[in-house]
């Protein structure tokens, strides 16, 4: 892993993109899953279609996010940040990417798992290819299948606490501590 470059104050602008993409991919995802819940069988299920290309595309965005990553300095923090905001800002991010990859993964075996009609059609585009160890979900495969449809509703949750200490973490930043942490992921580089 790349040593931390003391000159590099701002995430890269690939970084960049691909945090603020995953994090409207995100919203938009949880938004389209609370509204299809909503609506009549039909409308509803074309949402949850949505939902997963949605969900696939994330997962896509994420692993190469976390290669990017690995393979480019992050800016150190700044000065001066207490040890225990370190250690919060680190689990949150190791917690969103738990989320961003776990919560696809474990959407996909729900599906490959599932009954043929309940494919993944990739935006309309082309049919999302099952996993073949769960599919058609009987005996022991069945059982895991079931666990995993459990652990993605806990990611979820999982998923709205730590946007809501992210944003919370981001707003004591930029209009409490008023420092640098913000503009490191900013889209706008200040100039």
């Amino acid at each position: 892993m790349p040593m931390h470059d003391q000159s590099v104050t701002r995430y890269s602008t690939v970084a960049i993109v691909l945090h603020w993409a995953i994090a409207l991919l995100l919203i938009l995802n949880i938004a389209l899953y609370w509204i299809s819940d909503s609506l009549p069988e039909e409308q509803g299920r074309a949402l949850m279609d949505w939902h997963k290309s949605t969900g696939m595309l994330i997962l896509i965005l994420s692993l190469f996010r976390l290669g990017w990553r690995w393979l480019h300095p992050v800016p150190p923090y700044p000065a001066g940040l207490p040890q225990l905001q370190k250690l919060v800002a680190k689990a949150v991010h190791v917690g969103f990417y738990v989320i961003m990859i776990g919560m696809p993964l474990t959407g996909w075996v729900m599906m490959s798992g599932a009954p043929p009609y309940a494919q993944i059609i990739f935006y309309g585009l082309f049919e999302w290819p099952r996993l073949p160890f769960v599919d058609g979900a009987q005996g022991a495969a069945a059982d895991f299948w079931e666990a995993v449809g459990g652990s993605h509703e806990l990611l979820a949750w999982l998923a709205y606490g730590l946007i809501a200490l992210h944003v919370a973490g981001a707003l004591y930043h930029q209009y409490i501590a008023r420092d640098a942490i913000m503009a490191r992921m900013s889209p706008r580089s200040g100039k």
